[in-house]
């Protein structure tokens, strides 16, 4: 008898320790201790030679990579993915406007990742105003011409996919006879949630990619104003000419060239504007143009945006997509 007292005793002993060292862990501030994904324990890791590039709207517009300092119109910030968010408006013109981005000029493969939280568009209204028409996410500012080299932007809704965004890349690339080609990407179940968006281009396959939520065979590419491919799984591949007919097994009859590097059509471009198209500005800042009716700046939120000078495998996407969803 005596003998089960001291076991049950010495029981009760271990069971008080174990619960209060329980107790400080729950307690702990302590952050917790991920495992790695693949080779890196932090996002910034992931092709850190080649990202150039790092906004993550930390209540400031400031690029913590390269070193861009913006000048921001009205800007403000909410709760993002990842800390704070750029925060845009159905209200007022929000955007950020930066000089001697020489890098992003500089880009002949590219790879953006974001983090976005959008409405649907709405169709534009025959006059400009913020809410309407499609929203400009990014532009490499081309001041002598309409659009800018790279244009990033939501499209007008696709009434038959109700819980869709689409998002178009539009490039304009002077090396190339069919050009203005910019694949129109259907994301499916994005609207009113948070989403990781990763857009690429390598520019020795000319294939261009979409991910959403670190995976492609969700997503499907819609098309190009010039481009006879539709519904090719997040991924297809640009040409420098008319290819005769959609990519995929009976692609390219035209034996066309593939788009190949970027070189846009005016040189040594710098500036670029997050949060607006670059005639949405006031004032504009392209001397071609001024303000449009069927377009308006970014109502949605943005967070983390990332440029990198190299297109990123999948295998990349994916742990870059991972270690931000755990705020590494």
């Amino acid at each position: 008898m005596k003998n089960n007292i001291k076991i049950f005793c010495l029981s009760a002993v271990f069971s008080m320790q174990f619960l209060a060292s329980c107790n400080d862990n729950v307690d702990s501030n302590e952050p917790l201790d991920y495992p790695p994904v693949g080779a890196y324990n932090t996002s910034d890791e992931v092709n850190a030679t080649n990202l150039i590039a790092k906004w993550s709207f930390e209540n400031s517009i400031a690029d913590s990579k390269g070193g861009l300092t913006g000048t921001g119109k009205n800007a403000a910030y909410t709760a993002g993915a990842k800390g704070q968010a750029f925060q845009g408006s159905k209200a007022q013109e929000r955007y950020a406007v930066y000089n001697n981005a020489t890098a992003v000029g500089a880009l002949s493969s590219f790879s953006f990742s974001f983090w976005m939280k959008s409405g649907q568009t709405v169709p534009d209204g025959g006059a400009p105003g913020q809410g309407k028409g499609i929203q400009g996410i990014f532009s490499l500012v081309n001041p002598a011409g309409f659009w800018g080299g790279l244009n990033l932007f939501l499209e007008n809704p696709d009434n038959a996919r109700p819980n869709t965004l689409r998002l178009k890349m539009g490039i304009e690339n002077k090396r190339v006879a069919w050009g203005g080609q910019g694949p129109i990407f259907n994301i499916e179940g994005a609207i009113d949630t948070w989403i990781q968006v990763v857009l690429t281009y390598d520019a020795a396959t000319a294939r261009y990619t979409v991910y959403k939520n670190g995976e492609k065979g969700t997503n499907s590419i819609y098309g190009t104003p010039y481009g006879p491919f539709t519904n090719l799984n997040g991924s297809c591949i640009l040409y420098g000419d008319n290819p005769g007919g959609p990519d995929g097994s009976n692609g390219n009859p035209n034996s066309a060239p593939l788009y190949g590097a970027l070189v846009f059509a005016t040189p040594n471009l710098s500036q670029l504007v997050i949060g607006s198209n670059q005639f949405s500005t006031s004032p504009s800042l392209t001397t071609t143009h001024g303000d449009e009716g069927w377009a308006t700046d970014y109502a949605g939120l943005l967070d983390e945006f990332r440029i990198y000078k190299s297109a990123l495998t999948s295998s990349e996407v994916n742990a870059l997509y991972k270690l931000e969803s755990t705020n590494r």
